[in-house]
């Protein structure tokens, strides 16, 4: 459980759909999702091209075909999504997220609004996350956090992926981003509430899918949501397997 499976709050079935509401417009496109799937598709060819079908069968050179390698992640490009917290917005985009969820969902607004009052919620997924190679302070690590976690809950999960793969998924998420332009032009401050809001909702939702366990009814309810909570960003979670060298497409990650 890379988020602790609680986060001291009620977690409704219906509230991960309300959830959704906590992403600011920065977000609200299905780019992401289609430069992901892009994304994966070339490094399913480019495997394929270097003589394997599996995912992590090598990553190829340069004279393994005519595609140009994956390319690695560079220190510009992590640069590109970083940020300055100010705890000063933090505690504005928090309360914003409170009012975002009352009109939908009164009780689930009283409910965060309890949780924040809780100490820093950021720095406490900080202290969870630090350990495996992620930060706060990066619009890519939320992306990650975010997109495990409710991959995960989509398929009725919560567990604790190995270090590699955690950062395999990052430079998926960091490739994907890059590419999706205005991630790395938004300010710093788009940026952190965008982060934030990430960082909240995969600990709500890793939350629910813990409070699930042991209720098969209520799991199912838990992995419906999560589906279609992702779908509000753009990510269709049956389109990709989670493996040990990060996510791949489906149809390359069964063969």
């Amino acid at each position: 459980m890379l988020l602790g499976g609680s986060v001291g709050a009620r977690a409704e079935v219906g509230d991960i759909w309300v959830w959704s509401t906590l992403v600011p417009s920065i977000a609200r496109t299905d780019t992401l999702g289609l430069l992901l799937q892009d994304r994966l598709n070339q490094e399913a060819e480019a495997r394929n091209r270097a003589g394997g079908s599996q995912p992590g069968a090598g990553t190829p050179n340069a004279d393994d075909g005519d595609l140009p390698p994956v390319r690695e992640v560079t220190p510009a490009d992590l640069a590109a999504l970083r940020y300055t917290p100010s705890p000063a917005r933090r505690s504005a985009n928090l309360a914003r997220f409170i009012e975002r969820t009352r009109a939908a969902d009164p009780a689930g607004a009283a409910d965060l609004q309890r949780l924040f009052a809780d100490g820093d919620i950021i720095s406490r997924i900080d202290a969870l996350i630090r350990p495996q190679g992620l930060r706060i302070d990066n619009l890519a690590d939320a992306y990650t956090l975010w997109l495990l976690t409710v991959w995960q809950a989509a398929h009725g999960r919560n567990d604790t992926p190995e270090s590699a793969t955690l950062l395999a998924v990052r430079a998926q998420m960091v490739l994907a981003l890059r590419n999706a332009g205005g991630m790395t032009r938004a300010s710093s401050a788009d940026k952190q509430e965008l982060a934030e809001a990430l960082l909240v909702q995969a600990m709500l939702i890793d939350g629910a899918v813990e409070q699930a366990k042991g209720t098969p009814a209520r799991l199912e309810q838990v992995r419906a949501a999560a589906r279609k909570n992702a779908g509000s960003l753009g990510i269709d979670v049956d389109r990709f397997d989670l493996t040990p060298q990060g996510f791949a497409a489906a149809d390359q990650a069964r063969r």
